[in-house]
């Protein structure tokens, strides 16, 4: 029972995943099987899933709910307008490191440019998802949290939540800019705070800063 509600959702699918309902259900933690449903119209989304939808892409829930105001133009796109993002088969541990696997591409999302440069700040083409691991970067990350990485962003000059490549893996943590060193902090109160600098560089790169972060609801 297609409705008018949910072919103006369906229009939110496609502006931000290209039209896959699975991946749009995956960057909004819902399955796959809710999503088809309420493109379908045999469900709604609650007012809990609207707020998270709002917080992450900014959509005007006005329009949403009762299509009285136009969809405005960035919502319209062509191929151009999409970036293909790949997930990689790789997890970054929020907490004292783990062995990972190949960095394989297990699929892609399309995310939108607009989206990308008037919400998260993200200009470039250097992005990919990773999976996090570990509860040592709680509360801001959790374990199986999904996170959009900025892969260019690999000279930490002010404070963020950056993923580093060791000899033992990937690990998401919170770096402090210091004069002579590079202070790396757990969230998690429950984990050392410790430092990168001139002796341990090498073991210690940078790979990217983490600009969105995505979860089960």
């Amino acid at each position: 029972m297609n409705t008018a509600f949910s072919r103006r959702f369906c229009e939110l699918v496609e502006q931000f995943s290209g039209g896959n309902k699975r991946q749009f259900a995956e960057l909004t933690g819902k399955s796959p099987s809710h999503i088809y449903r309420i493109c379908r119209g045999l469900s709604r989304p609650s007012m809990v899933y609207l707020e998270h939808l709002y917080g992450l892409f900014k959509i005007d829930l006005n329009w949403l709910l009762t299509g009285e105001q136009p969809l405005d133009k960035p919502y319209h796109h062509s191929d151009e307008q999409l970036l293909l993002v790949p997930k990689l088969d790789v997890e970054a541990s929020a907490g004292f490191g783990s062995i990972n696997g190949a960095e394989d591409v297990t699929e892609q999302f399309a995310l939108n440019k607009h989206w990308l440069s008037s919400q998260l700040g993200v200009h470039g083409e250097q992005l990919a998802f990773v999976s996090i691991r570990g509860d040592s970067m709680q509360p801001t990350l959790h374990h199986d949290d999904m996170v959009l990485v900025d892969l260019s962003q690999q000279h930490p000059t002010h404070e963020g939540v950056y993923i580093i490549q060791t000899h033992e893996g990937l690990m998401a943590k919170r770096l402090k800019k210091k004069a002579d060193s590079i202070e790396v902090i757990s969230d998690n109160t429950d984990y050392p705070s410790w430092q990168i600098n001139h002796e341990n560089a090498e073991q210690h790169a940078v790979a990217g800063r983490i600009v969105w972060c995505g979860r089960n609801i």
